[in-house]
Formats: C-alpha cells, sequence, structure tokens
C-alpha cells in the first residue's frame, strides 16, 4: 500500500482566516494530497480514486500499534497482556489493578490508551463523509458509479461505528458527525438506538451496492482481492450485517445476512477458515503491521498470550501453534509478578495482511445463531458448524450434550480461541452476562464493564449547551 496514507483527510476543527491580498495568495492543491475544497465539487475520477484509497488506508487504524482496539479489548478479555512497561496505565488501568488509584474506567473520562476505540473510527468516518460528498457533487461518474462509491463509503462507516460502541457500552455514541457543519455533531443516540441506526446505515449501503452494476469505477488493493466488485462487496456486507446482528440478538436476521455472505460451511483447511477481506501493510512509505514482534521481543513492549489461555487449550488445539510464537525465555515484568509468559503474538509476519472479518467468525456466527433459534434441527446445524471448527484444529469433534445451554458454552469456547486477539472475548462475555467469569487471577484486577465518554466529548457537549 505504498504511499497509501498521504491521502488521508483527518478529522479536524475547521479555522477560517480572514482574507489579505498580500499575506493570503492564490491557493495552490497538490495533484498528490488533494485538499477538500479541491474535491467537493467538480471532483475527478482520480480525484475520488485517492479519496477511496485514502479510505481503505484509514480502514486499518484501529489497529494503529501495539496499543490499539485489538489489544485492549483482548487484555480487558484476559487472554492476552499488553507488556508495556513505559507506562504503567498499560497494567494499572487496562487490568484495574488494585494499585490503580485512577478512578475505574467506567467512570473516569481520562481513561488511559483508548483512542484507537474512539478518535480512529470517527476520523476514518469523517473521511468516508468527504468521499460520499465530492462523489454526491460530481458529474465525473454515472448514477450506478456513485452507488458503488457511496456503498462501499457506507460500509466502512459502519463496520468502524462498532468499535465506539462496543467501547461505549451503555453510554451510547454519536452515529452522525453532520459533515457539512463539523462543530454541529449529530446527537448521542443510546446504546440500542445508536446499533439500530449502524444497522439501517449497513443496510442501505448493501441497497446501494445492489443498485451499483457490475464493476466499481475505483480499485482497491489487493486486501479486496475476490471482494472487489459490488456483488463482492455485498458479502463483506452482509458478513458485517451478521456480526452485528449478534449483538442486537437478532438470530434470524444473523442467519439471513450468512446466507447472502461469503460464509463457506464446507471449510476444510486453516486457510479456508481465512479467507476474507484485509487490510495491508507495505512497510516502507506505508506502516508495517501493528502485530509484528520479532522472536523474543523484549518483555518492556510485546503482546503475549495470557498463560491462562494457553493452559486452557485442548491438547493438540493447533491455534496456539497458529496465533503465539513459543520464547526461549519467559517473558516477565515487575508489574505482573504471577505471570511468566511463554509465548508470545506470532500470527504475522512485518507486512503480512490482516483479515478483519473471515470466515471463520462466520461459520461461529451461523452456530451461535442456530443455538439462539433452537429446536433438534438448528441445534444439529449448530454442532456442524462447530465441528467443522473443532476438526480443523485438530481437537476432535464435540461430544457433549445437544442442548442450548451446553452448546452456548461450547461455542464461546471455541470464538475464544478461534478469534483470540481480534476484539471478541470481552465483547462475548459481557454480552452473556459472564465477565464475572473472566479470570483475573494472574493479575488481581477487574474486568471493566466498559469505557467512560472521553472528556472532550462530555466538555463538547457542555460548550455547546452554553452557547
Amino acid at each position: 500500500m505504498k504511499n497509501i496514507t498521504k491521502y488521508i483527510l483527518f478529522i479536524g476543527l475547521t479555522v477560517g482566516f480572514m482574507s489579505c491580498d498580500v499575506l493570503d495568495p492564490d491557493a495552490v492543491n497538490d495533484p498528490n494530497s488533494p485538499s477538500e475544497n479541491a474535491v467537493l465539487q467538480d471532483a475527478t475520477v482520480s480525484d475520488l480514486q485517492n479519496l477511496v484509497t485514502g479510505l481503505e488506508s484509514a480502514n486499518r487504524f484501529y489497529n494503529n500499534g501495539q496499543t490499539d482496539v485489538w489489544t485492549l479489548f483482548g487484555a480487558f478479555g484476559r487472554d492476552l497482556i499488553f507488556f508495556g512497561t513505559s507506562d504503567p496505565n498499560f497494567f494499572d488501568q487496562w487490568l484495574q489493578l488494585p494499585t490503580n488509584t485512577a478512578p475505574d474506567a467506567e467512570n473516569n473520562r481520562l481513561f488511559f490508551a483508548d483512542g484507537s476505540a474512539y478518535e480512529s473510527p470517527y476520523s476514518t468516518i469523517r473521511q468516508a463523509d468527504l468521499l460520499i460528498e465530492a462523489t454526491n457533487n460530481t458529474d465525473a461518474v454515472t448514477d450506478a458509479e456513485k452507488n458503488g462509491i457511496v456503498g462501499f463509503a457506507e460500509t466502512v462507516k459502519a463496520y468502524q461505528l462498532i468499535w465506539p460502541w462496543l467501547h461505549q457500552g451503555t453510554n451510547g455514541i454519536r452515529v452522525e458527525l453532520n459533515y457539512n457543519e463539523p462543530l454541529n455533531p449529530g446527537p448521542f443516540l443510546s446504546q440500542g438506538d445508536a446499533l439500530a441506526a449502524i444497522r439501517t446505515k449497513l443496510n442501505n449501503a448493501n441497497t446501494s451496492l445492489g443498485s451499483a452494476g457490475s464493476s466499481f469505477a475505483f480499485e482497491l488493493t489487493t486486501g479486496f482481492d475476490g471482494f472487489n466488485t459490488p456483488a463482492t462487496m455485498q458479502q463483506v456486507n452482509r458478513a458485517i450485517a451478521a456480526r452485528f446482528s449478534l449483538y442486537a440478538e437478532d438470530w434470524q436476521g444473523a442467519l439471513d445476512a450468512l446466507d447472502d455472505s461469503f460464509l463457506d460451511l464446507n471449510a476444510t483447511t486453516v486457510a479456508d477458515l481465512k479467507v476474507g477481506p484485509q487490510h495491508i501493510y507495505a512497510g516502507g512509505d506505508d506502516i508495517f503491521n501493528p502485530f509484528y514482534f520479532p522472536a523474543d521481543a523484549a518483555a518492556d513492549r510485546v503482546i503475549v498470550g495470557s498463560p491462562n489461555w494457553v493452559n486452557d487449550a485442548e491438547a493438540g488445539d493447533g491455534r496456539v501453534d497458529d496465533k503465539l510464537d513459543l520464547r526461549t525465555t519467559p517473558a516477565e515484568v515487575a508489574e505482573l509478578p504471577l505471570v511468566s509468559a511463554n509465548w508470545q503474538e506470532g500470527r504475522y509476519g512485518q507486512t503480512d495482511p490482516i483479515p478483519f472479518i473471515r470466515n471463520e467468525e462466520l461459520i461461529l456466527i451461523y452456530a451461535e445463531a442456530n443455538i439462539q433459534v433452537g429446536g433438534a434441527t438448528n441445534l444439529a446445524n449448530a454442532v456442524t458448524a462447530i465441528n467443522t471448527i473443532r476438526n480443523i484444529w485438530g481437537v476432535g469433534a464435540y461430544t457433549g450434550a445437544v442442548t442450548q445451554a451446553a452448546l452456548i458454552d461450547e461455542m464461546l469456547t471455541q470464538r475464544r480461541f478461534s478469534l483470540w486477539g481480534e476484539g471478541h472475548r470481552w465483547v462475548d462475555m459481557r454480552r452473556y452476562g459472564r465477565l464475572a467469569q473472566i479470570d483475573t487471577s494472574l493479575d488481581g484486577g477487574r474486568v471493566a464493564t466498559q469505557v467512560a465518554r472521553p472528556n472532550g466529548e462530555v466538555e463538547w457537549d457542555d460548550f455547546a449547551d452554553n452557547q
């Protein structure tokens, strides 16, 4: 993705200056890095391509380093730990240790290192809104081509919105930023209303993609190989919709969305499980994969697998070796004296792509939705899906009771091991009211239920109310 980042236009406050003929010469637009004003009216096809490329790049930034969404949520869920000794807040606040003198995550508006779950997604949404505005204000593309651009942008927006929605929990979030009036963003919606609005946005995007013809007027990177036409982008859209249906406890809705997604229930290999659209990384002028660590990375900055996660895996479970690298010496830090980590993050090389939704998750969504719908046929379907996962990873077929309660336990276990490090465990346990079951014995901390609304948001609303 060489030079992809130069096209990103991040969210910010627009400051106006009085014009002066001497000090304010005519603007010169850099064709390699277009300004907002240069593309908002009469954008060329090339301008729109640049904005699409920038949006695809920005779509990665909820994971923009080791202190990111997946790591934050993974630490909450205790299946991984970020050893970031440069700042004790990575331990004190993320794990809510007894030594933490700050208010807990639910009440602390200055909660540490949560930008990737909040600011980064909204920055990407702002980029998507710019692309949509530019598309709607140009005649350079046909109506069908406009539908393709808008459908892609709105799909990205919906995907990004779920991160602050999960992060904020019952606080609710803003769903609309109001692009043309950045100082007057949309209101905060309740948790339920926000999720409903996001799902509507995703459905509308799917409709737009369905009216976009057979090809896009833009190109995507190799991260979307196999998903780079309106029809195959609809499969991505429906895969995301299936995930959101779980959060809404719309079980039949999840199954309906999966019917139109890229779900492959006939997977037989690990490669089949990893099929899906990806974030790509090129290094050099672009960025490196944020989850790459060299062998035996220094214990002052490395993601490790929790010893509890490794020990809880069934004998022969191939997911341990697939996701973690065995260290020659354990990683240990003074802040967590009971943790001696023999395994570190090992999924990716420096420029390996990262799937952001993939077939393995869809198979597990299929299993969960069938379990929740219930009935003998649906429970049997769930067992078949679970066995697909179990057999590929080498732990053998499920032999437990075929009841809804037992299969919920089994499904959550398979999600824990299959989706390690992808931001799901804490969310899953919260969805099922099981946060108290997360094992904190190695750190002695507590499990946060959500993160408080950022201080800047609170102060902004206070400011706006007083105007």
